[in-house]
């Protein structure tokens, strides 16, 4: 009996069916044949399924969302408009300060929600500063052991109240020797009031502890596009190319095409990512621009129910269909170019790739993307997270592997 592998038929992946063996201890796909050669019994592995001709869909990547802000499963909270950052930063520490709740136990609701809709790898910034201390980075790194091997965490710590601002230079070092992967940083100039210097300082500790960097930009216009320029140099300057990205840059559509285009340049040849929620409420960057120029390109959730929003679903498959719209993006090509933003994996699975997909009812990926159809079926390391089957089997008291 294969107790350590699981077959999922009759799956369809671009045109044809076939059937996946997923091996259980190593997390990755072992086997892919065509449907219909081979009849497995039940008996023969800890699990057959049949997904019937659901469409195949490689795992989401979640690139910029904060896992210890939110209030899902909390009281409803009334929001106030937003006016300035640092009023709003301190409404937003009121808020969190008087939730009865762990930020480890929040960030359990929120990982439960994003591997339903598909979700296994994911970027959360966590607050640090010298008054809360690392006591939401604790929490964050206690729930990244218990769900590892379901979803993959990569850490920023992040000086929400200004890297320089709020003094946050040693605590952030502290951070980095507890286990954050990222340095991050918000608004070097709107909030630390001191460009050069704040991202200087982010450089710094990146090269100190051989982390990559990623920076919240807000700041607008001309004064955004400077700030992305310095920082394009810095990470030439510190060999840090391919380990660096800026988070939001609404700038970027806020300057004319040709500026833009030639940041993007700058951008493409010093690797800097750009990470984007796909804001409706104000200009963002020009992603099909970005694209051309070669500039690496991603989405997240970024808010979801918090101090500054009460709007997100945690659904990246519907942040990706709204980005697709938001551009006009309607041809195949299109469509289709839209899921290495969502997605480090392929549309079409290999043999060694790790066990970790979604399966939908779509005529094709194009029409995934376009119609965001319910996760039947989530997989990651080749056991069921999530999805409607997941929730059917807890409902039957199964527990898997």
């Amino acid at each position: 009996m294969e107790a350590n592998k699981t077959i999922v038929r009759n799956v369809k992946i671009e045109d044809r069916l076939y059937d996946l063996t997923l091996d259980l201890t190593t997390g990755c796909v072992a086997e892919i044949e065509a449907s219909g050669k081979t009849m497995p019994s039940a008996a023969d592995f800890a699990r057959v399924w049949d997904a019937d001709g659901l469409l195949y869909l490689p795992a989401l990547s979640d690139m910029h969302i904060h896992l210890d802000k939110h209030f899902l499963g909390e009281p409803w909270k009334p929001l106030q408009p937003f006016v300035t950052l640092p009023g709003q930063l301190e409404f937003e520490t009121r808020m969190l300060e008087a939730l009865p709740t762990r930020a480890a136990e929040r960030a359990h609701r929120l990982l439960q929600l994003l591997l339903m809709n598909g979700t296994t790898a994911i970027r959360t910034h966590v607050d640090i500063d010298p008054k809360l201390g690392l006591s939401h980075l604790e929490d964050i790194l206690e729930v990244r052991e218990h769900f590892r091997g379901r979803m993959a965490i990569e850490i920023v710590a992040f000086p929400q109240q200004g890297l320089l601002r709020s003094q946050s230079i040693s605590i952030m070092k502290e951070a980095l020797r507890a286990g954050a992967d990222y340095v991050g940083g918000v608004d070097p100039a709107g909030l630390d009031g001191q460009v050069d210097a704040s991202l200087e300082a982010m450089f710094e500790l990146g090269t100190e502890f051989n982390a990559g960097v990623d920076l919240h930009l807000h700041d607008p216009g001309h004064l955004g596009t400077y700030t992305i320029s310095r920082f394009a140099d810095l990470t030439l300057e510190a060999s840090q190319s391919g380990r660096t990205a800026v988070s939001h840059a609404y700038c970027l559509g806020q300057v004319s095409e040709a500026e833009s285009r030639e940041l993007a340049q700058k951008l493409s040849a010093s690797q800097v990512a750009i990470m984007t929620s796909v804001p409706i409420d104000r200009p963002m960057p020009r992603v099909d621009q970005l694209l051309q120029e070669g500039v690496r390109v991603h989405v997240g959730s970024d808010n979801i129910l918090d101090a500054w929003s009460p709007f997100g679903n945690g659904d990246l498959l519907a942040r990706g269909s709204r980005l697709a719209e938001k551009f006009g993006w309607i041809t195949d090509e299109q469509l289709l170019q839209t899921y290495p933003l969502i997605s480090s994996d392929s549309l079409v699975p290999k043999v060694g790739d790790r066990a970790s997909f979604s399966l939908v009812n779509a005529l094709n990926a194009r029409h995934a993307i376009a119609a965001v159809p319910p996760r039947e079926a989530v997989f990651s390391g080749g056991m069921l997270v999530g999805g409607r089957w997941h929730v059917s089997v807890r409902q039957d008291q199964i527990v898997l592997a």
